[in-house]
């Protein structure tokens, strides 16, 4: 362990060795006068960075111009805090065998006395191997030697961006992988890394506990500033029907969403409620510290032949692979055709169609006999639709307003009452309906409701009217009037039940 010993010279006494680098002092010649290092480099060993250079007093003792020519000559000066950290002190407790030229010799203790260069990294390595392959291997304790990036306040812009990379982070697969080791210990990251170097691709950078533990360095910052984000794709997300199926991944793991997207990224395609729980757990574009991956939506063209999702060329709609250098992505999330053949899959609701679309967007469509190619009726719809309306096998609220687009097709069509209770054309044509409509008007009142008001019902059905009782058998009255009493007044001229 003597061999450690001087190491650390490398960075507690950073002047020495641009000084032997320069070969400023011929140790070499003064090998006779001096029998032991620390007879200029006292303070060394003692940790006392003051005495780590002979003073120059102490030179003149024979350079005084008579017994030597006079020499001019100062210590270097000390240099900021570089990335490698080093103690003598420690190092000499510790290494009880070492000795100045076990590091500083230019072929060790076997070197010609006074034969000084600089402390070799081979020397380091031979006693701090960690049992790691190599030194930039991933299994090395960075700490052992250096101190953190944030620390090394000499390092300039330029040193920083020439720091060797680690073989690990040259593989295809680190960027999607390095966040354990990160998570497990950002001991070894802080070394070459700031928050900025995070902060240029995370866009959840500020809600990171592991990122949060680094600390911030302005000339990270300006180099991030330079450099683009890179989001490879997530092998999943090349799964043919990730972006119709992804929802589950989302909501399971929304963190690993949020190292990517943005609030905006989701809303380009969730315009309704039906993710909205799930995407304000994402920071908002204000919040957001990386570029993210902006999506864009693609419009899906319709085609002649609908192509089943299972059947669906990759290419056709799914998220393609894309270049580091870029942030936007295209996604298609519906297969060529699906506008024609998705009808079955919306009324199953095994797509979750209010997660993308409000419901003006399916009323652009939707519009009954609108003509072009998105016809939602089929051919001649009006003239059997009554039957479907009657029955409410279909929601025509959906997408008509049923008390003025019924109503106004109706009288157009001579099909409207004419508010003597004896029209039978809109009534399925039957010529007592006026009789039978009871039983109708009480499974459906919604569609008298398309073209009477109440007022037309009261002519009968009230006190001031006929006086016909609108109640079915068994009808409880006490029953429905402790729900709303004032309901019964509506048709009552005073409460039927006072004094009962």
């Amino acid at each position: 362990m003597k061999r450690l010993m001087l190491i650390v010279l490398l960075a507690f006494v950073p002047g020495l060795l641009s000084a032997q680098g320069a070969e400023t002092f011929p140790h070499a010649k003064h090998a006779k006068l001096f029998p032991v290092c620390s007879g200029c480099h006292v303070g060394i060993t003692a940790g006392d960075a003051s005495r780590v250079f002979p003073p120059a007093a102490q030179c003149q003792s024979c350079h005084d111009g008579k017994k030597q020519k006079v020499v001019v000559w100062s210590a270097p000066a000390a240099r900021g805090a570089g990335l490698l950290t080093f103690s003598h002190p420690k190092h000499t407790e510790r290494s009880a065998d070492a000795s100045c030229a076990s590091c500083h010799g230019t072929n060790g203790d076997r070197s010609p006395w006074m034969n000084v260069g600089r402390a070799a990294q081979s020397r380091c390595t031979s006693c701090h191997t960690h049992q790691a392959s190599e030194h930039y291997a991933d299994d090395n304790k960075c700490a052992t030697c250096h101190r953190t990036l944030v620390s090394a306040s000499a390092l300039t812009d330029a040193k920083i961006a020439a720091l060797p990379k680690p073989s690990s982070h040259t593989r295809a697969d680190f960027a999607q992988s390095h966040g354990a080791a990160a998570t497990a210990s950002t001991e070894a990251c802080a070394t070459c890394h700031a928050r900025e170097s995070c902060a240029r691709c995370h866009v959840n950078s500020g809600r990171s506990p592991t990122i949060a533990s680094l600390a911030t360095d302005a000339r990270v910052a300006r180099l991030a500033a330079t450099k683009p984000a890179v989001y490879p794709v997530p092998s999943d997300h090349k799964d043919i029907g990730f972006s119709l199926l992804h929802g589950d991944a989302a909501r399971t793991n929304t963190t690993r969403c949020a190292v990517c997207h943005a609030r905006p990224s989701c809303a380009t395609c969730h315009v309704g409620d039906g993710a909205a729980k799930v995407i304000a757990l994402l920071p908002d574009a204000a919040e957001a510290k990386g570029r993210g991956v902006q999506l864009r939506h693609v419009a899906t063209p319709l085609a002649r032949n609908v192509i089943p999702v299972g059947l669906a060329r990759p290419g056709e709609w799914i998220p393609k692979p894309h270049a580091n250098d870029t942030t936007v992505r295209r996604v298609r999330v519906h297969p060529a055709g699906f506008a024609r053949g998705h009808g079955p899959a919306a009324a199953a609701e095994v797509l979750s169609c209010q997660g993308c679309h409000a419901q003006s967007f399916c009323k652009d469509c939707h519009v009954g006999e609108k003509v072009g190619p998105r016809r939602y009726h089929v051919a001649n719809f009006v003239t059997g639709h009554a039957a479907e309306a009657y029955g409410r096998d279909t929601e025509c609220s959906t997408c008509h307003n049923t008390t003025a687009f019924c109503r106004a097709c109706h009288q157009q069509s001579g099909l409207a009452s004419q508010g003597n209770g004896r029209s039978i054309g809109y009534h399925n044509a039957q010529p007592q309906w006026l009789l039978e409509h009871g039983r109708a008007a009480r499974q459906e009142l919604n569609s008298c409701a398309s073209c009477h008001q109440q007022r037309y019902c009261l002519q009968c059905h009230s006190d001031l009217g006929w006086r016909v009782s609108p109640h079915g058998p068994n009808f409880d009255a006490r029953r429905y009037a402790n729900r709303n009493r004032q309901e019964c007044l509506r048709c009552h001229f005073k409460d039927p039940l006072a004094g009962k």
